[in-house]
């Protein structure tokens, strides 16, 4: 079995080698600097969550640090407590008047009144002009309160009924935080501006016993203490901040602390301590960076969380850089492919192109003698060259002596088939005279020889292989004269030739043995015979008809005698050659040797109405046949 094998041109080759090697450096370039860029990046997204937590931890505690300080502030502050003590018994006596003073309530509530400024005075002094809060109450243990801050008011209330009272009293005078809780009655800014969530932190006054003379609450805006991680938040997509207070309370974000995922349980399966930041799996089992801190003088947890994507996202830039890089890579190499090939491969092909112009119509043609120079400093390519164009030399020589005797050759064969004509020819005639001389027709006779000797002339002139189809109808209409002087008014015939198809030059006498076939074989049945000779061009090629009206031949015989010359051997038959029996097959060995598979031998036939033998060639016959 032949093994096939593939070719590839130089340039393409060329190209795939060096393409190959420049992308396989990229792509280890890429695979290198790929992971040492991530991790870069992972390890800029750590340092970077952890300096954001630590900030969040240090303004948050800063925050509570405020609170705290006006709380004990407040709690140690004698001038409050005095004022505070004096708001208690005023404000209980105005609301029980004795029944003997009638006048004593409307004194009470004025003093109680001036009390409740003067603490509403101190407190606005220690909130300042930034509001490091939003309100402060004082609680009575009885449930009375002044509420200092943007205003001043006091009322009353059922201190349990507070969601914060036990856990207060429990504290016995430590602090509390409430989570966030709704203030509708307070002003608030930024995302809390609708939301008015408020966080509050709550504490016992206590007397020299220890004993509660009452509470204490400082409200201040969510949107002020979380602020930083509200801007982190919007600042730094795809991180997410948690705050958690000391009972494990949700406090940020203060607007949906549902919303929240459960970080801290997930701190504590993954083993997270303060101050530390790794990898977990979040509720939708996707890795997520955690970073972890603890206020330690609240114990309040702040938990930042960043997304994968958002920590590789600068990668992308990374890739579409690569991809600009690659593609300006493959776009140089191709130049330097291209260039190499300027050198090399341009010389190669100029070669290959003039090797497929090596065709047998350039090695006959008189005006195209050289082949076209590669014009290479190459050496080797140089030799390769001067070999090829030796062999194109070598091969026009000997192609056109080959050429020469294949010419002889087929000049001697045409010209023994039409020397058989001649003899058949002039047999027939002198027949034809014969009978017209045993008929007593001597004025016939003589014009008919007459007209013999022109046509003799013209048949026996050897020199012409090819004549023009005029010249040959012109003289077969001069056969069919001697003819008609024979048959009289029992034959007509008719000659038809377009302007066209005069000067095609055709064999010699390849329409005279068709006629002869007529009178042989066809004008055996009773007259009047009709015969028609027509000639057309078509297609570049040229078509001779000779036609009658008797219809004798039957198609058993039309196809006897298309498959006995279909399958003749020229050779054989040229060799086999002999006078009489030679119409048809002469005729057809003629048109092979002359045009070979461009010839045409066509019979049509209808029995008892017609038989046609259509003739034809190409106009120009195979090159290098000088035949006239």
């Amino acid at each position: 079995m032949t093994k096939i094998t593939k070719h590839y041109s130089q340039t393409l080759y060329l190209f795939t080698v060096y393409g190959f090697f420049v992308l396989v450096l990229l792509g280890i370039f890429f695979i290198f600097t790929y992971f040492e860029y991530k991790k870069n990046v992972l390890y800029d997204a750590k340092r970077g969550l952890e300096n954001m937590c630590a900030s969040i931890s240090d303004s948050l505690d800063t925050q509570l640090d405020h609170l705290s300080a006006i709380s004990l502030n407040i709690v140690y502050s004698n001038l409050i407590k005095s004022n505070f003590q004096d708001f208690t018994d005023t404000y209980q006596k105005a609301e029980n008047p004795a029944q003997d003073d009638p006048s004593g309530s409307m004194n009470h509530i004025l003093d109680s009144r001036k009390n409740a400024e003067t603490i509403h005075n101190v407190v606005t002094a220690m909130i300042g002009a930034y509001q490091t809060a939003s309100e402060i109450r004082l609680y009575t243990m009885d449930g009375y309160y002044v509420e200092s801050g943007y205003w001043l008011s006091t009322s009353r209330t059922d201190l349990r009924s507070l969601s914060w009272y036990q856990d207060v009293m429990a504290l016995n005078g430590y602090k509390y935080f409430s989570i966030p809780h709704t203030r509708r009655d307070l002003p608030a800014a930024g995302k809390n501006l609708n939301a008015h969530k408020f966080l509050s932190l709550i504490r016992l006054f206590l007397n020299k016993d220890r004993s509660p003379d009452g509470i204490v609450e400082v409200v201040q805006d969510c949107g002020k203490i979380f602020s930083l991680a509200s801007q982190m938040e919007d600042s730094n997509l795809g991180i997410q901040v948690t705050v958690y207070n000391d009972r494990k309370e949700v406090v940020y974000p203060y607007l949906n602390p549902l919303s929240a995922e459960p970080y801290a349980s997930i701190i504590e399966a993954n083993g997270i301590g303060d101050g530390m930041t790794q990898f977990a799996v979040n509720q939708a089992q996707k890795p997520v960076l955690v970073s972890r801190r603890t206020l330690t003088n609240y114990d309040w947890e702040i938990v930042l969380v960043q997304t994968e994507a958002s920590i590789y996202k600068p990668l992308e830039t990374y890739q579409q850089l690569f991809i600009r890089i690659t593609v300006l890579s493959i776009m140089l190499t191709l130049l330097i492919c291209f260039y190499i090939s300027k050198r090399f491969t341009i010389p190669l092909q100029k070669l290959t192109r003039a090797t497929e112009k090596i065709t047998i119509d350039r090695v006959l043609d008189e005006k195209k003698v050289n082949l076209t120079s590669a014009d290479s400093n190459i050496k080797e390519l140089s030799i390769l060259c001067e070999s090829v164009r030796t062999m194109y030399d070598k091969l026009r020589s000997t192609s056109r002596e080959i050429l020469l005797l294949r010419n002889e050759e087929t000049r001697a064969k045409l010209q023994a088939t039409q020397s058989l004509i001649n003899p058949h020819f002039l047999y027939n005639s002198l027949t034809n005279i014969s009978v017209m001389a045993e008929e007593q027709m001597n004025d016939d006779i003589v014009r008919m020889c007459q007209a013999l000797c022109i046509y003799f002339r013209y048949i026996s002139s050897s020199g012409e292989m090819m004549v023009t189809l005029e010249k040959e109808l012109r003289h077969t209409q001069s056969y069919l004269t001697c003819m008609q002087m024979r048959y009289t008014e029992e034959l007509e015939y008719t000659l038809s030739i377009p302007p066209d198809a005069k000067e095609i030059l055709i064999p010699k006498l390849i329409a005279q043995p068709l006629v002869e076939n007529a009178f042989k074989y066809a004008f055996v049945k009773c007259p009047p015979w009709n015969l028609s000779i027509t000639a057309w061009v078509k297609d570049g090629f040229w078509y001779l008809c000779i036609k009658d009206n008797a219809g004798t031949m039957t198609d058993e015989k039309k196809e006897e005698i298309l498959s006995l010359y279909e399958h003749l051997d020229l050779d054989e038959e040229l060799k086999s050659m002999k006078i009489g029996g030679m119409g048809l097959k002469n005729v057809y060995l003629r048109l092979k040797l002359l045009y070979g598979d461009d010839a045409v031998f066509q019979i049509e036939n209808e029995p008892g109405r017609k038989t046609s033998v259509i003739l034809g060639g190409s106009i120009c016959i195979k090159k290098g046949m000088n035949l006239i």
